[in-house]
């Protein structure tokens, strides 16, 4: 299976799409260029080289011939800069060799999938991705030691995650039961009165890539609490912007999508209906009726940054967009350390009861 790799100018590195500069940039070198001068200089390279021939190697004289399952779960591929076996599960299009650490790009994977429409390229590096999760980790006492290190940070990977965005419109109507109340008084009793209402919204509303996630390793909660990305910075799919990051293609297609698209479009118009009663002490929604009417799906890859960190057996996650830094995350508790912060706090309150208890005697 092929590699795809964009070579340096200058010095022939592997090059890295840059965030900052939106150029490719050569980690070795430091040299900077434009994508289009870059594909149409690699576009150029030939492999000129000559080898000996062997024997030529028959399915007869070996094991025999793959079969058709076993080349389906096969994902071996080989460094072009070193020579490398890179190995990648079925859903990956790019990821670095172990061996050299150079950008790896597998245009193979994308082959049995849509070409993306669109792709965010990103505009947080790592450097600000490692800083927005030591801010989340600042003054969390409870941490497991360590938590922190640099060999942890290290590990927060940029990775191009396959999203479906779906236009479409809804229209429907919501109903509900309002009280409002009014209280008075005269010189013998206090009075209460509850007016009840029946209230009716309607209205429609139209929405335009609402995004859901195409990957099954990603977590939907996480995945939509990094948004909103900016989608006027989107640009037509290229390779290049994929080299020195981690990139999936879909696992989920449109129409597996589709229906948490729906629910979200449902949700947001039911809350836009809400927002117009006012004024009342009590609502409570009767009926909701509201339909979807699908429209145009686009496939497009997005940019985050992303650590899944273990614990006692369980998966804490750090997501960030890698567009606009927005981030969220879950951090575990050292027991340990939690049951000696315990222990100080009734410590000192003891200390201060004790003093309090010799100072009123």
């Amino acid at each position: 299976m092929s590699v795809l790799e964009y070579k340096c100018p200058n010095c022939g590195g592997g090059l890295a799409f840059g965030s900052e500069a939106q150029k490719m940039k050569c980690p070795y070198c430091d040299g900077e260029f434009n994508l289009s001068d870059v594909e149409v200089y690699n576009a150029s390279l030939q492999d000129d080289t000559t080898k000996d021939h062997w024997e030529k190697y028959e399915a007869d004289s070996g094991s025999g011939s793959w079969t058709q399952e076993e080349l389906d779960s096969l994902n071996v591929y080989t460094c072009p800069s070193c020579g490398g076996e890179i190995f990648a599960d079925e859903n990956t299009a790019a990821t670095f060799c172990p061996y050299c650490e150079n950008p790896a790009i597998l245009p193979g994977r994308l082959a049995d999938a849509f070409k993306p429409d669109l792709l965010i390229p990103f505009s947080q590096d790592k450097k600000a991705a490692q800083a927005a999760f030591l801010r989340l980790c600042k003054g969390k006492r409870l941490l497991p030691k360590n938590y922190t290190s640099q060999q942890r940070l290290e590990k927060i990977t940029g990775i191009y995650v396959p999203f479906w965005l779906y236009d479409g419109d809804t229209a429907g109507s919501a109903r509900y039961s309002a009280t409002r109340t009014h209280v008075w008084a005269d010189s013998k009793y206090n009075y209460t009165r509850t007016d009840h209402f029946l209230l009716i919204r309607g209205g429609s509303m139209t929405y335009q890539g609402v995004p859901v996630d195409g990957s099954k390793k990603m977590d939907d909660a996480y995945m939509e609490s990094i948004e909103p990305f900016d989608y006027s910075k989107a640009v037509p799919f290229g390779f290049a912007y994929l080299s020195g990051y981690l990139a999936d293609k879909y696992d989920m297609d449109a129409a597996q999508c589709q229906p948490r698209a729906e629910s979200r479009m449902r949700q947001t118009t039911a809350d836009a209906l809400r927002s117009t009663v006012h004024g009342y002490v009590t609502v409570l929604p009767q009926q909701t009726s509201l339909h979807v009417k699908s429209g145009k799906a686009r496939y497009v890859l997005l940019p985050v940054w992303l650590l899944n960190s273990q614990y006692k057996g369980k998966t804490y996650t750090f997501a960030m967009n890698g567009q606009t830094g927005k981030m969220v995350g879950q951090l575990p508790v050292d027991m340990g350390r939690f049951w000696l912060h315990l222990a100080g706090i009734w410590g000192s309150l003891f200390a201060a009861f004790s003093l309090l208890c010799l100072l009123l005697r």
